[in-house]
C-alpha cells in the first residue's frame, strides 16, 4: 500500500508539474499581449464614433430592434452624400447601442467599452483565419497539417497583436471605425473560408445543395458591396483562393478536376457583387447631391500611385514615429527606445512564444510542411492581392489623397493591410527550406525578434502618440463630456462642470458646422437618459 501510494503521489505531483509546463508559454502570451495592447484599448474614441455612441440609444430608443429600421431611413441622408452602406451602418449602429447601454449599466468609461469591442474584433480575426485554414485543401484534396494550422495561427495572432502598435492614431483603422475596419478583415477571412466551403462540398451535393450554395456566394459578393468600399476587397481575396486554392501549381493554366465547380463559384461571387456595385452606382448617381470626400473620386494617375504606396508602407509598425515626433507638444517628454514598460511586454511575448515554438510538438513537420507548400503559397498571393486591392480602394478617393500625405500617415486600411502582410510573412516562414532547419529558425526568430522591437521601440512612441491625442483640446472635452453622460450627476459641481464643457465645446466648435453638431448630440442623449437639461442655464 505504501509503494502504491507513494507512486500516485509521484503521479500526481508530475501530472501538476505538467500541466504548468504546458499553461505557463500561454500565460506569458497572454500578459505580454494585453500589456502591449493596453495602450490601444484604453485610447480615447476617436472620429466621429464619439458622438455615434453617445446619440445611438436616443436614435434606437433604447432598443436594439429599432436598429433595422433606423439604418433603413439613415440611407436617405447617405445616398444623398454618394454611399449606400446598410450592412456596415448596422453592424455599427449595434454596436454603439449595446456599448453605450453597457456603460449606462456598469458605470465603466466609455473608452473602456469602445477597447472592449477592439479586443473582441482581434479575437474574431484570429477565429475567422483558423476558420479559413480548416478550409484550405491540398492539391490532393487533403487537409492542412494540424500543425500548419497551429504555428499559423499562432504567429498571425501575435503579428496581429504587434500590428496594433503603429505608432500613429490619427484615422488609424486600428482606432477608428473598428467595427468597419477590424471587422472587415474578419469579413475577408470568413468569405475565403465561405467561398472554399462551397467548393468543398460540391461533390458531395446535388442540385439543389449546389444551386443554394451558389445563392449564398452570389448573395455574400452583394452584401460586401452593401457593407463598406474596404471590404470590396475580400472579394478580390476569395476569389483568388478559389482559384489557386487545390490545385498544382505549375499546371494551374491546364484544365484540372473540379474546375467546373470552382468556376461555377467564382462565377456566382463575382455575379452578386457586380450586380450589387451597378445597382449601387445607379441609383446614387440619379440621387447625390453633395457627395461626400471620401467617396469622391480623383483617379489622376500619380496621386493614386502614391497613396496607394504610401498606405502599404504605413500599415508597418513604427512607420507612424516621424508622425508622432512631429505631433508631439511641449506637454509631452520625447519617447525614448526602451522606455515605459513596453519592451517588458514585448520580452514576455516573446518568451512565451519561444518556449510554445520550441516545443517538440511546437512546430508542424518538415514532411508536412512540403505537403502544404503549395497550398500556403497559394493563400500568400491572395493575401498579397488583397493587400493591394485594399490599399487601391481607398486611394481613389479626394479625401485619401488630402490625408495620406507623408509616411507615417496611417488610414482606415491599416488594418487590412497589415493583416494581409503579416499572414505573407506567416506563409513565407511555413514554407522556408526543404529540410525544416531553416523553418525552424526562422519560425522562431522571427516572431520572437518581431515581439522584442515591437515592445521596446514602437511601444513607447505608440503611448506617447495617444497621450498627445487625449491631451489635445477637442479630446479632453468630449472625454469628459462621455464621463458627464454615462455618471448623470445632479450635483451642483456637475451641473458647473457641464455647463462650462457647453461654452468650451461652442469655442472649439467655432463657425464648423460638423463641429457644431456635437454638443446638441450630448445635450439630446443626456435628456433622453436623464430626463433633464445637460446645462439648465442653457435652457
Amino acid at each position: 500500500m505504501t509503494h502504491q501510494g507513494v507512486a500516485w503521489s509521484r503521479h500526481s505531483t508530475d501530472g501538476a508539474g505538467g500541466s504548468v509546463a504546458r499553461s505557463l508559454p500561454w500565460v506569458l502570451i497572454a500578459v505580454g499581449a494585453v500589456g502591449l495592447l493596453l495602450p490601444w484599448l484604453l485610447s480615447p474614441v476617436a472620429s466621429d464614433e464619439r458622438y455615434h455612441y453617445v446619440a445611438a440609444p436616443e436614435r434606437m430608443d433604447d432598443n436594439v430592434l429599432n436598429v433595422l429600421p433606423w439604418t433603413r431611413d439613415d440611407m436617405a441622408w447617405r445616398l444623398r452624400g454618394g454611399r449606400i452602406a446598410p450592412i456596415g451602418v448596422f453592424m455599427q449602429q449595434v454596436v454603439y447601442l449595446l456599448g453605450m447601454q453597457l456603460a449606462h449599466a456598469t458605470g465603466v468609461p466609455l473608452y473602456v467599452v469602445h477597447g472592449l469591442v477592439k479586443s473582441l474584433l482581434l479575437a474574431a480575426v484570429v477565429v475567422a483565419f483558423w476558420l479559413l485554414l480548416r478550409q484550405l485543401r491540398r492539391s490532393d484534396g487533403g487537409r492542412l497539417d494540424p500543425g500548419t494550422i497551429r504555428t499559423a495561427v499562432l504567429l498571425l495572432g501575435a503579428a496581429t497583436v504587434i500590428g496594433v502598435t503603429t505608432a500613429s492614431p490619427s484615422r488609424n483603422g486600428w482606432t477608428t471605425f473598428v467595427v468597419l475596419c477590424i471587422g472587415g478583415v474578419v469579413l475577408m477571412f470568413l468569405t475565403g473560408a465561405l467561398s472554399l466551403w462551397v467548393l468543398n462540398r460540391w461533390a458531395r451535393w446535388g442540385w439543389l445543395g449546389r444551386a443554394l450554395g451558389l445563392l449564398g456566394l452570389s448573395v455574400t459578393g452583394a452584401a460586401l458591396v452593401l457593407s463598406y468600399e474596404l471590404h470590396w476587397a475580400a472579394v478580390v481575396f476569395a476569389g483568388c483562393l478559389l482559384v489557386l486554392s487545390g490545385r498544382a501549381s505549375f499546371r494551374s493554366v491546364r484544365r484540372q478536376p473540379g474546375d467546373a465547380a470552382r468556376w461555377a463559384a467564382v462565377s456566382s461571387l463575382l455575379t452578386g457583387f457586380v450586380v450589387a456595385t451597378l445597382w449601387t452606382r445607379a441609383v446614387i448617381s440619379a440621387n447625390v447631391r453633395d457627395r461626400y470626400t471620401g467617396v469622391e473620386l480623383d483617379l489622376d494617375a500619380l496621386p493614386v500611385l502614391r497613396t496607394t504606396a504610401l498606405q502599404l508602407v504605413n500599415a508597418l509598425p513604427g512607420t507612424g514615429i516621424p508622425r508622432t515626433l512631429y505631433d508631439l507638444t511641449t506637454a509631452q517628454p520625447t519617447p525614448r527606445p526602451f522606455g515605459g514598460f513596453g519592451w517588458f511586454w514585448g520580452l514576455t511575448l516573446a518568451l512565451g512564444l519561444l518556449v510554445l515554438l520550441l516545443r517538440r510538438d511546437g512546430l508542424p513537420e518538415p514532411a508536412a510542411a512540403t505537403a502544404d507548400r503549395a497550398t500556403l503559397r497559394a493563400l500568400g498571393g491572395a493575401l498579397a492581392v488583397s493587400a493591394l486591392s485594399a490599399a487601391v480602394v481607398l486611394s481613389v478617393s479626394a479625401q485619401s489623397h488630402q490625408i495620406v500625405t507623408h509616411p507615417g500617415d496611417t488610414y482606415r486600411g491599416t488594418p487590412w493591410i497589415w493583416v494581409c502582410l503579416a499572414g505573407i510573412v506567416v506563409v513565407v516562414l511555413l514554407g522556408l527550406g526543404r529540410d525544416g532547419r531553416a523553418r525552424g529558425r526562422a519560425l522562431v526568430i522571427v516572431p520572437v525578434a518581431g515581439a522584442l522591437v515591437a515592445g521596446a521601440i514602437v511601444w513607447p512612441y505608440t503611448v506617447a502618440a495617444i497621450e498627445t491625442q487625449r491631451g489635445s483640446v477637442d479630446y479632453v472635452i468630449w472625454e469628459s463630456a462621455q464621463a458627464q453622460l454615462i455618471s448623470g450627476s445632479s450635483t451642483p459641481d456637475a451641473v458647473a462642470h457641464r455647463c462650462l464643457l457647453s461654452r468650451q465645446a461652442r469655442a472649439w466648435a467655432g463657425d464648423s458646422s460638423y463641429r457644431k453638431a456635437y454638443l446638441p448630440l450630448y445635450e439630446s442623449a443626456f435628456a433622453h437618459r436623464w430626463e433633464r437639461p445637460w446645462c439648465p442655464t442653457d435652457t
